[in-house]
């Protein structure tokens, strides 16, 4: 073959080969070296399916020296979390970034810079917060929230909102940032305001002592034309889908719908957004409400809320996402075997589920931090005593705290008694093994190894005594 026909042909296959379509980049490239680190764990996470609460935990694992290089994959443009042990920030991620990071572990993030693909919207946001947002904290927001009329509030929040835009319009490398990240971060921005002028009239009351919410102008919530243009290119900014849920709270207090009592705020959420939302946003909120009432909910209601989603919703991916969950919760229903486990007590001794085998295992999913499992701490003393002569019952605490010391204090502080245990994040270890999405989550494991109950009544419901009294009897 002469020279002249393999050029053309390597000629031709090059450009083939450039009009071919190119596979989807979704993975992420992040590089670096961290500098001070303690001994504790360095993990990058987010969300990667708020729907079903499903949270990706990336470790780093920095050498000696601190250097890390990880791949990953990210499906669309979110907001992850670095923990680097002594000090957290916020970075965001888009398919496709390749990012390099340098910064001191204690000092996050004052003292991180960003270099490569994403180093500009990261970089931006540093300054943002060192420049802009120490300046608005939520407390500060919250005190003006007391201290101002409605009139001067309406004002006050589009100051704020101002201001923040102004800081990217002005920032010198704008015009190097990706159109996602300006959409996020322009979205985040809008949500915050609509979220503080929902919030503003109970905020005022209560910061007031006023017995009443103090009067609005007639023109006070025509932010909402606005706010509510709903979109479902924001569902990837929790801002937005904070704020469809809030709206739906204002709705829910000043519309004329009337639900039966004991209905959940699931249930209650998902008939509303069916009223007050349109498109992706009410697909999004209903596949949400669907999803924790199957994992924290009354089961029979869940699934009457699952079918009718299946069923009238669109949204096939939306819908994929909780026939997933609906699977990984059905293998861990009444009936099925408690799946076994080992793990270390907070003496240090080292036990397994199935040493408790011919027992009743109450067990209990929750961590230090979290207000609706410390609000259970006083009603399960109370069950305890109770059923201080059920010699086969087992209360067993298994805590999601990442900080050892918050969890040792609060057991000991508050007299937990029972077997406890720790693994750092619900996204790993035993709570991964009982699918955990929210806490308190509970189980009663029976004496034959097979859970008994995978919806058991909480401490506080007046039911817990018969359930337990049952499961004692089998």
């Amino acid at each position: 073959m002469s020279f002249m026909r393999k050029f053309l042909l390597l000629f031709f296959l090059a450009g083939l080969f450039g009009c071919a379509p190119q596979p989807e980049v979704t993975d992420v490239q992040f590089s670096g070296s961290l500098q001070n680190l303690s001994d504790a764990a360095v993990e990058l996470d987010f969300f990667r399916d708020h729907i079903n609460n499903d949270r990706k935990i990336v470790e780093l694992n920095p050498d000696q020296e601190g250097a890390f290089n990880v791949s990953f994959e990210v499906p669309e443009p979110v907001m992850g979390t670095l923990d680097a042990g002594r000090s957290t920030m916020s970075v965001y991620l888009e398919p496709g970034f390749a990012l390099y990071m340098e910064g001191d572990a204690r000092r996050l993030p004052q003292d991180a810079e960003f270099e490569g693909l994403g180093s500009v919207e990261n970089n931006f946001l540093v300054a943002y917060r060192d420049e802009v947002e120490s300046g608005l904290s939520r407390t500060f927001l919250n005190e003006q929230a007391g201290e101002l009329s409605p009139a001067e509030y309406l004002d006050f929040a589009d100051r704020v909102k101002e201001i923040k835009l102004n800081f990217l319009d002005e920032y010198p490398e704008t015009h190097a940032m990706t159109a996602e990240f300006i959409h996020f971060f322009e979205t985040g921005v809008s949500y915050e305001k609509y979220q503080q002028l929902l919030a503003y009239p109970s905020l005022h009351q209560r910061m007031n002592d006023m017995e009443e919410a103090p009067e609005l102008p007639p023109h006070y919530y025509d932010f909402l034309d606005e706010a509510t243009r709903f979109d479902g290119d924001r569902l990837n900014n929790l801002t937005y889908v904070n704020f469809l849920l809030n709206y739906l709270q204002y709705k829910q207090e000043t519309g004329d719908r009337v639900f039966a009592e004991g209905k959940s705020g699931h249930e209650i959420n998902y008939a509303l957004a069916e009223d007050h939302l349109t498109g992706r946003s009410q697909d999004y909120i209903q596949a949400l409400s669907v999803s924790r009432e199957l994992h924290s909910g009354d089961i029979d209601m869940a699934m009457e809320m699952y079918n009718h989603f299946m069923e009238h919703s669109r949204a096939e991916d939306y819908k994929a996402r909780l026939e997933g969950a609906y699977e990984n919760l059905q293998e861990l229903w009444a009936g099925n075997p408690a799946p076994d486990f080992t793990m270390t007590d907070i003496d240090g001794n080292e036990f397994s589920l199935s040493d408790y085998h011919g027992k009743v295992v109450y067990m209990k999913f929750w961590a230090s931090w979290c207000g609706p499992c410390m609000r259970q701490v006083p009603p399960a003393a109370e069950l305890k005593e109770r059923m201080a002569g059920e010699d086969d019952l087992v209360f067993m605490y298994v805590s999601i705290d990442v900080n050892p010391d918050a969890w040792r204090n609060t057991v000991e502080r508050h007299e937990i008694s029972g077997v406890h245990a720790r693994t750092p994040g619900r996204e790993r270890g035993v709570p991964a093994l009982y699918n955990v999405r929210w806490i308190p989550t509970f189980y009663i494991i029976g004496r034959d190894g097979l859970i008994y109950d995978h919806r058991p009544p909480n401490p506080s419901d007046q039911e817990i005594d018969a359930a337990l009294e049952a499961a004692l009897r089998e």
